[in-house]
């Protein structure tokens, strides 16, 4: 199959994805021509906070970290994007800049789309503009609930309720009873989500094998014992 090929068979199953499905044909149409194709390898950078906010991002394959240090750098912001997922939310609307930085972790593939456009016909499609309410809606809330993660004092519980998130946010399910997250995940990393010293993640992570609630190898988490994780979500 040709570039050319895969774009077109790409861009028509876009169509029916729920992101793009409340616009009217003429207004997918103008969308579809102004959608560019294109693969990043791991670790190249997408954009930078503070950089003009001038495309949004529709990501096809692979996985997207995003960014932002305070200024005193201790403090960072991280998240993720997965595969089939619409980014960067954040100033959409409203914003001139990016709030974070992007980069792949892994080979992506992915659509770039000029903001001014794709903003305005949200902007002209009720439809498509409540969807996107709704969708920044639910992003709020997970935000408030991994606020609500950082601010528990026990360390233990913050690394755990981090991994349920990320096994619910980056997961897939491999049988009912286990989830596997197909990327790489360092303890560095959630380390930085946590709150915790990465020798606290270590041992947690440590004793969770132990206890066969996980397996961790090669930066790949396997969960085992999804109640166990799901009851710290509570």
């Amino acid at each position: 199959m040709t570039t050319i090929q895969k774009k077109m068979t790409n861009l028509y199953e876009l169509r029916y994805k729920p992101v793009f499905s409340e616009f009217t044909d003429p207004e997918f149409n103008h969308l579809r021509k102004n959608m560019y194709l294109r693969k990043y390898k791991k670790g190249q950078v997408l954009f930078d906070e503070g950089d003009i906010r001038e495309k949004i991002f529709y990501l096809v394959s692979g996985l997207v970290k995003l960014e932002k240090y305070d200024e005193s750098a201790f403090y960072t912001y991280t998240d993720y994007v997965k595969k089939e997922t619409l980014f960067p939310y954040g100033g959409m609307f409203s914003d001139e800049t990016y709030h974070y930085s992007a980069y792949a972790v892994t080979d992506i593939e992915l659509y770039y789309i000029p903001t001014i456009l794709f903003e305005k016909l949200i902007t002209d499609n009720p439809k498509q503009m409540i969807y996107f309410y709704h969708k920044l809606s639910k992003i709020l809330e997970s935000h408030e609930k991994r606020v609500q993660y950082i601010v528990v004092s026990n360390a233990t519980n913050r690394i755990i309720k981090t991994l349920n998130y990320l096994m619910k946010e980056l997961g897939d399910y491999t049988n009912p009873t286990m989830v596997k997250i197909p990327y790489p995940i360092t303890i560095n990393e959630v380390a930085d989500m946590s709150g915790c010293s990465r020798e606290t993640v270590g041992n947690t992570i440590k004793k969770l094998k132990e206890m066969d609630k996980l397996e961790y190898e090669r930066k790949l988490f396997v969960f085992k014992d999804l109640i166990y994780f799901n009851t710290y979500t509570e």
